[in-house]
């Protein structure tokens, strides 16, 4: 029988080719997760994007984040949120974040 899928790499990390510029640490919205760039990158430039680890994001000063909360990126403010809207789902928090709050949260993508 022929295997059904080869192993090519852990997962953690892709390479993704960028669509547009792109910024080392820059929050990349895929279809229905997140990537966060691990280099920087002009269109067509296939660069390391991370699919899991814990990040520190901007969280929306109006929402309250506690560990464990499901987090969405907004992709036109650049933030995590709450909210689930149109938004990306990011992964959970891992800190937490008073609401009215300016501030960043970590959050566990994956």
């Amino acid at each position: 029988m022929a295997k059904e899928a080869v192993k090519i790499q852990e997962g953690g990390v892709i390479d993704y080719t960028a669509g547009a510029t792109i910024a080392n640490g820059e929050v990349v919205p895929l279809t229905d997760r997140v990537g966060v760039a691990l280099d920087n990158a002009e269109s067509g430039d296939v660069i390391s994007l991370a699919l899991e680890g814990v990040f520190e994001m901007t969280g929306k000063t109006a929402n309250t984040f506690a560990v464990g909360t499901v987090v969405y990126f907004d992709a036109a403010t650049r933030e995590v949120t709450t909210t689930v809207a149109s938004n990306i789902k990011a992964g959970i928090a891992v800190t937490d974040l008073a609401g009215g709050t300016a501030g960043v949260v970590n959050v566990k993508i994956g």
